[in-house]
């Protein structure tokens, strides 16, 4: 079960991100609908390639049970895209935040600009409790994510997102 909430973060200019891990990921969706979302990863961390499969499903609010296996770049390249689909790219910085960890997503490619924190819960009560960063916008968690950026038009997700900034 991942149990994340997610915000949208309008200027990082006051962050140091040099100092953090950081990986650039790509991902694309194989399949969504509106109870599952299956993608495939490609994760590049200090010149390494990896590649990982997920299934998503039963979201309910910002829980979501989620199943993620390692596979070699062979499976990676031999699961077909869906031409349908945007691609997602990001930079993904790790950010600790106390006890837990901020992955901060800063989009590239057709999402360019776009910038989301996400911190993931043991429990939905502690994800309501913990005090957040005064740097993060506005939540997100219930209103989009990565699989609705992948099948919606990309102009739509920009006009969602305008209502927030």
């Amino acid at each position: 079960m991942e149990i994340e909430r997610k915000f949208l973060v309008k200027d990082i200019s006051n962050l140091d991100l040099s100092k953090y891990n950081h990986k650039f990921i790509v991902q694309n969706y194989l399949y969504v609908d509106k109870f599952t979302a299956i993608r495939k990863r490609k994760i590049v961390e200090n010149n390494i390639n990896k590649y990982m499969y997920t299934i998503k499903t039963s979201k309910i609010g910002i829980s979501v049970n989620e199943i993620e296996k390692n596979i070699s770049e062979d499976e990676y390249n031999n699961l077909s895209l869906n031409s349908d689909y945007n691609t997602i790219e990001k930079e993904r910085y790790i950010i600790p935040f106390g006890k837990y960890t901020i992955e901060l997503d800063v989009f590239k490619g057709v999402y360019q600009g776009i910038i989301f924190a996400e911190i993931e819960f043991s429990s939905e009560d502690l994800a309501f409790k913990v005090k957040l960063p005064n740097w993060f916008g506005p939540e997100l968690s219930s209103k989009i994510t990565n699989s609705e950026m992948a099948v919606k038009p990309v102009n739509k997700i920009f006009n969602i997102l305008k209502i927030y900034y």
